[in-house]
């Protein structure tokens, strides 16, 4: 962790108001899976070209995160099998900022990402009825939803200098569904925000030069994956082989 502490203080900073001008809720989503040493390469490829969010002196923020399901898993199961239109629900507190969100995540048309949040007092564990009517989800069908699995992570937030692309860095992943927990101590997920597909975007040229390939990768997904032994998950095998390779990850 050392190491990539040391690369981000190479970059530029931007303050949270500036970053604001590149929120982009509704979006193109490219994701990356990698290890914390490829991750440093990364920054010493892209450091003259993006800007670091910072805060009261941090760069790097801690998240923690409830995801909420049916009793069924239905938004797991619409993912795993590959509907085009899909939804995820959860409450997310930002730590540092003492800031917490209710949040309505939609996939459209397989490609964009609409997201919409509310904000709210403290991290939800459960949703209110009246919270109900903002997931507007026809699979839904009248079921309650539920806290399924929490989630914490640390994030490292870049935008390039045109303000045009946002990247999240999310490093020291864990997950609990109450019953088991398991930590990812070397996985680095990367995500690059764009309105529209720039494959031009010097972030994206450095991941290819470095033969990091774009992967499919939910949080929640690979969550419930790797903590409920009798949902089906087969078709995120190749994430999972992937998730191995980069490490075992440890259960407690």
């Amino acid at each position: 962790m050392q190491d990539v502490i040391n690369s981000i203080k190479q970059f530029q900073s931007v303050t949270l108001k500036e970053l604001d001008s590149v929120k982009l809720q509704n979006r193109i989503d490219s994701k990356y899976i990698l290890t914390k040493q490829q991750l440093v390469e990364v920054l010493d490829g892209i450091c003259q070209d993006q800007f670091v969010l910072e805060i009261d002196d941090n760069r790097i923020f801690s998240y923690q995160t409830v995801y909420f399901d049916t009793p069924d898993f239905q938004f797991y199961r619409d993912h795993h099998n590959g509907c085009i239109n899909r939804v995820k629900v959860r409450s997310r507190e930002y730590i540092e900022s003492n800031l917490c969100f209710y949040e309505i995540k939609r996939k459209l048309f397989g490609t964009r990402t609409d997201k919409q949040r509310k904000v709210i007092p403290t991290i939800y564990h459960e949703v209110p009825v009246e919270d109900y009517n903002l997931i507007q989800y026809k699979r839904l069908d009248n079921k309650p939803i539920v806290e399924k699995l929490s989630n914490s992570f640390k994030r490292i937030t870049l935008t390039n200098k045109k303000f045009t692309e946002r990247i999240t860095i999310d490093l020291e992943i864990n997950f609990d569904n109450g019953k088991k927990h398991i930590e990812l101590p070397n996985l680095v997920v990367i995500e690059v925000k764009q309105g529209k597909t720039d494959v031009f975007s010097n972030t994206i040229q450095v991941l290819k030069r470095l033969r990091i390939h774009e992967s499919s990768f939910s949080k929640y997904a690979i969550g419930v994956s790797l903590l409920e032994e009798n949902i089906k998950h087969n078709n995120f095998k190749p994430i999972l082989l992937k998730l191995n390779k980069i490490e075992n990850y440890a259960r407690c």
